[in-house]
């Protein structure tokens, strides 16, 4: 029932619903700080429907970490900006005064990580993909060869002449799961090939799922913003929805998957 909901869930809902409406009203800091403000509401309601299915959530239950993960999604998504310089396949317009847009930067940046995180538990939480296979070894080679993979993905971009780098996205998005998850698996920290080879499914395909779906909502919202990012990819990519085209929104999914194992390395650090 809604009306026993926790409190952080009408919070959430009313800063979505307000945003909105000043947004349609035409207030000029609405539109400026949409994006931050609609996906701070969305993880406080969906961080309220998980708490009300499981008893407990990510702001509820370890209040502290929550906040580091949204200190770690602003970091690493400026690591992402960084290799935007040599891609170039996303830009911003409509910014306002540069103090400005760095606080709507970071803030915007600061919720990337927890949205996906959030829907994923809600996936998980009302028990989404409960797949059990049969699991498989994975040995010390193919680990070692995936982390060189991936390290060889990223140093690809920094190498590779501008005119041509712009090619490098789907590298960009694999580099950093192929080079952290091994080593997370290699450490006894908590990985996407552990969860393989113990025949576990669900976190994989719950991030997955979860990618797309706030894929879908950061392209919806980010079209309505007065200060929004557009894209500009060297090669077609099929019809756009919104500012993304179609193929682009494969990319969702492996950023949720980015930002899981990035997670698992900084903070389950003490585990290895």
């Amino acid at each position: 029932m809604l009306y026993k909901m926790k409190p952080r869930f009408y919070l959430g809902l009313g800063i979505l619903l307000t945003s909105e409406v000043l947004l349609l009203a035409g207030v000029k800091w609405a539109r400026i700080f949409f994006t931050p403000l609609v996906w701070t509401g969305y993880i406080l309601a969906i961080d309220a429907v998980v708490f009300k299915i499981r008893g407990r959530s990510r702001i509820a239950t370890d209040g502290r970490e929550f906040l580091l993960i949204t200190v770690l999604s602003a970091v690493y998504w400026y690591v992402f900006e960084f290799f935007n310089l040599f891609l170039k396949n996303w830009a911003y317009i409509g910014l306002p005064a540069p103090w400005i847009t760095i606080v709507g930067m970071t803030w915007s940046f600061a919720t990337i990580g927890p949205g996906m995180l959030e829907t994923s538990d809600l996936l998980e939480s009302a028990g989404a993909f409960r797949l059990k296979m049969k699991g498989f070894k994975i040995s010390r080679s193919i680990l070692y060869t995936f982390s060189i993979l991936g390290a060889g993905c990223l140093i690809s971009i920094l190498v590779t002449p501008t005119n041509i780098a712009g090619y490098l996205a789907i590298p960009l998005w694999l580099g950093f799961i192929f080079l952290l998850d091994p080593v997370n698996y290699l450490k006894g920290r908590s990985s996407i090939l552990g969860d393989w080879q113990a025949g576990n499914w669900q976190r994989f395909l719950c991030l997955f799922v979860a990618g797309l779906i706030c894929g879908f909502l950061w392209e919806f919202w980010n079209y309505w913003a007065g200060a929004k990012w557009v894209y500009k990819l060297p090669y077609p990519a099929g019809p756009k929805i919104f500012e993304m085209p179609l193929l682009g929104f494969l990319g969702f999914p492996l950023l949720a998957l980015d930002y899981y194992v990035f997670y698992s390395y900084v903070l389950k650090w003490k585990e290895g």
